[in-house]
This record gives C-alpha cells, structure tokens and sequence, in this order.
C-alpha cells in the first residue's frame, strides 16, 4: 500500500520497505519516480509510483524540483534527515478523495480494476480535445 509512518520507520537495515524516489533514467537525463522496498544499494525495488502518483497521495508539492522531478528536501518536524533518501512516508498523507484512489489502485491485488477505471476516464478525456490534431500518436510495442 502506500501509506506509512514516520520516514524512519520505512528504513530498516538500510532497505526500505516503503516507497522511495529513485532515479529511473540516466545521470545525464534523470527521471525520479517512486519505486517499492528498495535495498540501500539501490538494487531489489519492485511497483512503480510516478511523481504525479505520489503527488496525489503525498504533499511534496513544496519539495520537487520541477525540471527533473528529484526530491529537493523534507519537510521540517518530519523526522527524516537531508540530505538522504527521499522516502515516501517523511511527506504528509493529503487529505483527499484522490489520496484515498492512489491508496486504493495501489495493490496489484486492483491491478486490473484500476485499467478498467483509468481506461474509462482516459477514454472521455481524448474522446473530449477541443483540438484532436494536438493529440500525438505512439507506436505500441
């Protein structure tokens, strides 16, 4: 799931087992995202949070830096050390409906009900352009 306590409380011998910000590109073209139960060497993480994901369920507006997306601090009182790992549980829950449907479509467990959800919304949102010639097309592998 998503939720957690204290950013402490999601290290454990140097392993999280929480969700925590990785860098998912390259250094020269960095992407951080959010992956699952990560080994202090980086190696062993599994799921996939985006930041967008994570920005729903946390509040780290005030911590992203906009141009790579990386975790730029922690917010004070939160019991986490900077630098160091960016880990989920050091930003608040937001208190939201969207909040509660990242908690809910984050189990494998709702893998295929949050397809058939966000397929139905993505559906009506493409369905709904007011210019459908800036929609770009991508191959399918």
């Amino acid at each position: 799931g998503g939720g957690g306590g204290g950013g402490g409380n999601d290290l454990q011998n140097g392993d999280c087992v929480g969700w925590e910000q990785v860098n998912e590109g390259s250094n020269a073209f960095p992407r951080f995202q959010w992956r699952h139960s990560c080994r202090e060497n980086g190696g062993g993480c599994r799921d996939l949070m985006l930041n967008l994901d994570m920005g729903l369920l946390r509040d780290i507006d005030d911590f992203i830096d906009p141009a790579s997306g990386a975790i730029m601090g922690v917010p004070p009182g939160s019991g986490c050390s900077w630098p160091g790992r960016a880990v989920a549980a050091c930003f608040p829950i937001r208190e939201s409906g969207a909040s509660d449907a990242v908690i809910e479509f984050s189990s494998n467990q709702n893998e295929d009900e949050f397809i058939d959800e966000f397929s139905t919304v993505f559906l009506a949102m493409v369905n709904n352009v007011a210019d459908p010639s800036s929609l770009s097309s991508f191959p399918v592998e």
